[in-house]
């Protein structure tokens, strides 16, 4: 039974990982190549994956499952998940479309954004009394080295994607922060149901704004397909199984295997993309990706088995 339960688990987070690292490549064909904008994907991307969540909690709990509360207040509740999906959806996956858009690669633009996790080590020292540590400390280093290689020996001329991509980062930090903070009531599958509609939502209506425009006629047959993977596989999918690895191990073992989603997302760059292996790149990548293993391999080691509740 228990060892049913592991291959499950590990079945489950190597899924997750790998249709989160898809997402990456998929999107920045969608971009570079099918010239879909930035904000106008992201927006129908995460509108359509948010109304299918919601849809499958209406069908399987009904209406009442879907009204989003905080510590028993509906108002609080809107407003809770109105701000996250300002901040993850648009703030988060905005500012990697923008990345993108400025010619930074898939696998780049996933390294950036998945140094997260030290800047909410940051925050964390400061606003939620998680202090750091000597093992932390290290990773942050390291992690900030390979930001500086990445940022630092960028001959690309695209610079400026990726601060696209680091304050994507820190969009995402923040917004960790705010839901360990503020309670929520109804589960996790929801909470990102309406964070994800929302945030799309906030990005639609940004488009024209930055007076994006498109022509779905356009798209090849192989952008239509690429536009329903990232719906449904890259968003619905990876959140679902990301939720069930938690419900089977807690965040602190299951968050251990993010530092994969880089490592997928370059694979699946090199050989869908042909994306081409630089110094700049190994060298800051596996800086990054170390330091994200070493710092949840110290939490691990360290609180063993506790469970966190995701979004709360």
């Amino acid at each position: 039974m228990a060892k049913s339960k592991n291959q499950n688990f590990l079945i489950a987070i190597l899924l997750t990982t790998i249709f989160m690292g898809s997402s990456f490549p998929t999107g920045k064909y969608l971009i570079s190549v099918e010239h879909v904008p930035p904000f106008l994907l992201g927006g129908w991307r995460f509108l359509l994956a948010g109304i299918l969540m919601l849809l499958w909690s209406l069908i399987t709990g009904g209406f009442k499952t879907l009204i989003p509360e905080s510590a028993g207040d509906k108002k609080k509740g809107f407003l809770l998940v109105a701000v996250i999906g300002l901040l993850q959806t648009t703030g988060t996956m905005g500012f990697l479309n923008l990345s993108m858009a400025a010619g930074v690669s898939s696998s780049m633009s996933s390294i950036i954004l998945f140094t997260n996790p030290l800047w909410l080590a940051v925050m964390a020292h400061f606003m939620l009394n998680d202090k750091l540590n000597r093992w932390k400390m290290i990773s942050l280093i390291l992690g900030i080295a390979g930001v500086v290689v990445c940022l630092g020996l960028d001959s690309s001329g695209a610079g400026i994607g990726l601060l696209f991509a680091l304050l994507g980062s820190f969009c995402w930090a923040v917004n960790t922060v705010i839901t360990k903070k503020v309670p929520f009531d109804k589960g996790s599958w929801i909470f990102t149901a309406w964070q994800l509609l929302l945030g799309g939502l906030f990005m639609l209506i940004l488009s024209p704004l930055m007076h994006e425009s498109y022509n779905p006629t356009h798209i090849s047959s192989w952008g239509w397909i690429w536009f329903i993977w990232i719906i449904i596989p890259a968003s619905v999918g990876s959140f679902g199984l990301w939720f069930y690895s938690l419900h089977q191990r807690g965040a602190t073992i299951a968050s251990g295997f993010l530092f994969l989603v880089p490592l997928f997302s370059t694979i699946f760059s090199v050989i869908g993309l042909h994306d081409q292996f630089s110094i700049q790149l190994v060298v800051g990548g596996l800086l990054v990706v170390s330091s994200l293993f070493f710092l949840n391999k110290k939490e691990v080691k360290q609180y063993g088995g506790r469970k966190w509740d995701y979004g709360k």
